[in-house]
C-alpha cells in the first residue's frame, strides 16, 4: 500500500465560467515511503496545483485521495491531523514566517499541534541542526536573515512537526549554489533520519537531476514522463517540446559526442560529468 496516492484525480479553476481552466486530467499518482520525487514542468502544467491536492488543501473536482489507505475526503477522515503529516514549505518563505523571532516561528507549530512544552526545546534544537542553523539564530529576527536563512527558518518550521511526507515548492528559488546544497543536504539529512517521503517541485533540472530519486514530468495537467533521473532524461526531444530541459551537464557532454563517440551521455549528475571528462582528457593525453 502508498503512503499517499491519487487516482484519476480532474480539477479545475474558475468552474463553469467563461474562464474555467482544466488543470488537472485524469492524473494519478503513487508517493512510497522514503521516497524523494522531484517534479518538473513548465509553468501552467498544474504543479502547484498538484501538491495543494496532494496536501488537501484543494479538493479535486473527481478522484481519489488516499493517505495510508483512508480517502482524505471521506466523512470521518481528521483532515487537520493530515495537515499536519503531509507538511508544505511554500516557495517564498517570508509568506510562512510571521512571528518576531524564530523560536517563536518554530514553536507554532508545535503549540498548534498540541506538543507538550517539556519537549520543545529538544524537538527544536534537533529540527536547526537539520537545517544547518545554531542556536543563536533563535530570538533573531526571522525577517532580518538572509533569503537562504528564511529558507531555513520556513523548513525547520514544517519539518519540527516530523511530517511523513513532505512537500516543498521551488525550496531553492534565488539560492546560490551553495545554498541550495545546504537545503538539499537538509532534506537528506531529515530523511535519513525520518524515511519519511519527499516531494519537489523545480524548474532546475540541474537540481532535479543531483538530488531526487525520481522524477514525475508535467505537462498540461498530464504525466508526460515518469522514472528515475536517467529514464526521463533520456526523453531531451520529447521534453524540450513542452518547455523542460536536460541538466546542462548532460548537454555538455552530448556535444562532445559530436566528436567523440566514446563520450558517455547517460549522465546527469555534477560530480559523475567531472569524472567523464577527466576520462575524456586522459584518453586525449595518452593518445
Amino acid at each position: 500500500m502508498s503512503l499517499l496516492s491519487i487516482e484519476n484525480v480532474d480539477y479545475s479553476y474558475a468552474k463553469k465560467t467563461t474562464f474555467e481552466k482544466h488543470v488537472l486530467k485524469k492524473l494519478s499518482l503513487k508517493i512510497e515511503p522514503g521516497s524523494f520525487i522531484g517534479i518538473i514542468g513548465h509553468t501552467g502544467s498544474g504543479k502547484s496545483t498538484l501538491i495543494k491536492i496532494l496536501n488537501g488543501l484543494l479538493k479535486p473536482d473527481a478522484g481519489t485521495i488516499l493517505y495510508k489507505g483512508e480517502n482524505i475526503w471521506s466523512k470521518n477522515f481528521d483532515l487537520r491531523n493530515f495537515h499536519l503529516d503531509v507538511g508544505v514549505s511554500f516557495q517564498y518563505p517570508e509568506h510562512q514566517l510571521f512571528c518576531d523571532t524564530v523560536k517563536k516561528d518554530i514553536e507554532y507549530g508545535l503549540i498548534n499541534k498540541g506538543v507538550p512544552k517539556e519537549v520543545y526545546e529538544s524537538k527544536i534544537k534537533k529540527t536547526l541542526n537539520i537545517v544547518g542553523l545554531s542556536e543563536s539564530y533563535l530570538e533573531k529576527s526571522p525577517f532580518q536573515l538572509s533569503g537562504g536563512e528564511m529558507r531555513k527558518v520556513a523548513l525547520a518550521g514544517t519539518i519540527v512537526l516530523d511530517p511523513e511526507v513532505l512537500i516543498l515548492d521551488e525550496p531553492t528559488a534565488g539560492l546560490d549554489p551553495k545554498s541550495t546544497q545546504q537545503i538539499y543536504d537538509s532534506l537528506k539529512t531529515y530523511q535519513a533520519q525520518t524515511n519519511s517521503s519527499i516531494i519537489v517541485v523545480s524548474h532546475s533540472m540541474e537540481d532535479v537531476s543531483e538530488y531526487v530519486t525520481d522524477i514525475v514530468a508535467l505537462d498540461d495537467g498530464q504525466i508526460l514522463l515518469q522514472g528515475k533521473p536517467d529514464q526521463v532524461f533520456d526523453n531531451a526531444e520529447k521534453l524540450k517540446k513542452v518547455g523542460l530541459d536536460v541538466p546542462i551537464t548532460t548537454n555538455i557532454l552530448r556535444l562532445l559526442a559530436k566528436d567523440n563517440p566514446s563520450v558517455n551521455t547517460n549522465i546527469y549528475r555534477y560530480e559523475d560529468t567531472k569524472l567523464e571528462i577527466s576520462r575524456l582528457l586522459k584518453d586525449a593525453i595518452l593518445k
